[in-house]
């Protein structure tokens, strides 16, 4: 079980870093592209703000390789379905927010590709974007993610109710369960530093730390945008993680038990 968490947190951390990968590069292109014209005298195309659009607006698409062929890869997406990416000599391919190749990658990988769509339903792929499994559990919104004991080491849910110091989360097990912050408990949204009255009931949220007599204390906590939640539900989902995170997850569709700790 815990190989299985191990699996988990690499994978979600490869999805939030491959996407830093593809917005970082985006953004590069287009600082490259504004300062050629504006040694030329022109202006920014679109005002500035609608070409930004236009070079990155895109969003990234997501899965893991099912297959490397000559000139494609084909990705299985988060919803089962499978998508043949073609690659061009135009192709950049990055990993480990270094350059790379198409034969750095293997079957198996998570990646993030920028591409055109054709009218066959294809992409045509201006990046491919990962990072190496064995390097998984650092960077992005999925830091440290699911290592331990869902409700022991780590709380992962939706805000249901704030009365500071605590917060109860709905976890993703549908079980109820109470965090109770202290001076020491650091507070982040992406990387920004907040606040306890940043929080709001329905927000998204992964804490880490302890249980201290049956209450769980945490020492930081990461409360998710909404494009985060829904990465990180599509890649628990690809990886087959369902609906809960434990093996006594409780069905969807009952009403949440009472908080329920680990002896």
């Amino acid at each position: 079980m815990s190989s299985r968490k191990v699996l988990i947190g690499i994978a979600i951390s490869a999805v939030f870093f491959a996407a830093g990968a593809v917005r970082g590069q985006d953004q590069q292109n287009q600082q490259a592209l504004q300062g050629q014209q504006n040694q030329q005298g022109q202006p920014p195309a679109g005002g500035g703000r609608g070409h930004g659009r236009q070079q990155g607006g895109q969003r990234p698409i997501f899965g893991k390789i099912a297959a490397i062929k000559d000139g494609s890869l084909d990705l299985t997406q988060p919803d089962g379905t499978t998508l043949t990416v073609k690659l061009t000599d135009l192709t950049e391919f990055r990993k480990d927010r270094q350059p790379a190749k198409v034969g750095d990658f293997k079957v198996g990988d998570l990646v993030a590709v920028r591409g055109e769509q054709n009218p066959d339903k294809t992409v045509t792929a201006q990046m491919v974007a990962g990072r190496s499994g064995e390097q998984g559990g650092q960077g992005g919104g999925g830091r440290e993610f699911a290592r331990g004991t869902l409700g022991k080491d780590y709380v992962l849910g939706e805000v249901k109710a704030i009365n500071p110091p605590q917060i109860t989360v709905l976890r993703t097990d549908n079980v109820s369960q109470t965090l109770e912050l202290n001076e020491d408990t650091t507070l982040r949204k992406g990387r920004e530093d907040i606040t306890m009255a940043d929080i709001q009931v329905g927000d998204h949220l992964m804490a880490r730390g302890a249980l201290e007599n049956n209450v769980f204390v945490p020492k930081g906590v990461m409360i998710f945008s909404a494009e985060q939640w829904q990465r990180l539900q599509e890649t628990r989902k690809m990886m087959g993680k369902g609906q809960g995170d434990s093996q006594s997850a409780a069905p969807p569709a009952q009403p949440p038990k009472p908080q329920e700790q680990p002896n």
